[in-house]
């Protein structure tokens, strides 16, 4: 990081502290109802330039946009979406003008600071956070490279064991507690848990995601399960936040399930996006190779069986 993007850091960090705030993001209008994050501290450090949102699906965002007033935001236990990928116990989001909202956010407890006191922190943020420079987009680039060398690197058969590894990877590259992995062929499934653990029997959670791969459009991502809540029996799933389906096709038609849980409370980035879109194309790819082995292997046998057979 250079000199100039730690003092943009280290003043976005102060104006945080100044008002008692864990997270601070700024985001602003890039069209009539879009608005990008461009910066900012705490968990907005890391998801500068990737986090993209459209007020039809912030209402919060909206209403602050609409009356020019701070909106708060206190959940009575726990932490609650707030806007995009963005899980806090406590929020305020603070409108400058028409076009730039600041959003204060508290992990674990509630934003307490007095309006105006929200208003000066949020103007000084304003003033120093631009867009996300090069170095944060190489380092972006270079997360989604080295999550598709791990995928890619997965020997394809046993395809049980590929699966496995696959699952892990996928969830650990989104920083997700849960992956499933769900091949048509054989009816396979794999699943990978990460400090979270799923409770409904694999049997249960195989049919339901063999009915998403009959009918479900791709990708699919939801950033608040208590709205749209996870398909067939794992909408009552206790625990499961956000989730991100992702087909996989050919020989390998299948679905990747990830999803974010009370363990760690998070929705998508736009990288959290386009990582796994890219690492889904890879699994395909991957257990397609598994598939195309695993015949191989049968029809040598049943061939020289059959010849076997021919002879006797």
């Amino acid at each position: 990081m250079g000199h100039t993007d730690q003092v943009t850091v280290d003043s976005a960090r102060a104006a945080a502290d100044s008002v008692e705030a864990a997270d601070l993001f700024v985001l602003r209008r890039v069209s009539a109802g879009r608005f990008v994050h461009l910066g900012g501290a705490g968990r907005a450090e890391g998801w500068a330039g990737i986090v993209e949102i459209s007020l039809e699906d912030e209402v919060s965002i909206a209403a602050a946009l609409k009356t020019g007033e701070i909106v708060r935001l206190a959940a009575e236990s726990g932490k609650e979406l707030v806007f995009g990928p963005y899980y806090a116990r406590g929020a305020a989001i603070v409108p400058i003008g028409a076009d730039t909202v600041v959003v204060f956010g508290a992990g674990d407890g509630t934003i307490d600071a007095a309006d105006a006191a929200l208003t000066a922190a949020a103007t000084a943020a304003v003033e120093i956070v631009g867009p996300a420079g090069p170095a944060k987009e190489l380092a972006d680039q270079l997360e989604l490279l080295e999550a598709v060398r791990a995928a890619a690197a997965v020997p394809p058969t046993p395809i049980e064991e590929a699966m496995q590894k696959l699952a892990g990877i996928a969830a650990e590259s989104l920083s997700c507690e849960i992956g499933i992995l769900y091949l048509c062929e054989g009816d396979r499934i794999a699943v990978a848990e990460r400090g979270w653990s799923l409770r409904t029997p694999l049997e249960e959670v195989s049919r339901a995601l063999a009915e998403v791969v009959e009918t479900h459009a791709f990708p699919y991502c939801v950033q608040d399960a208590k709205t749209s809540p996870a398909p067939g029996i794992l909408a009552s799933e206790p625990g499961i936040r956000s989730y991100y389906l992702l087909e996989l096709t050919g020989l390998a038609a299948g679905v990747l399930l990830v999803a974010h849980t009370d363990a760690a409370p998070r929705g998508f980035t736009l990288l959290c996006r386009r990582l796994g879109a890219r690492v889904a194309d890879v699994v395909t790819a991957v257990l397609a190779a598994g598939i195309t082995r695993e015949w191989t292997s049968g029809e040598a046998v049943r061939l020289q069986t059959a010849f076997a057979e021919l002879e006797s």
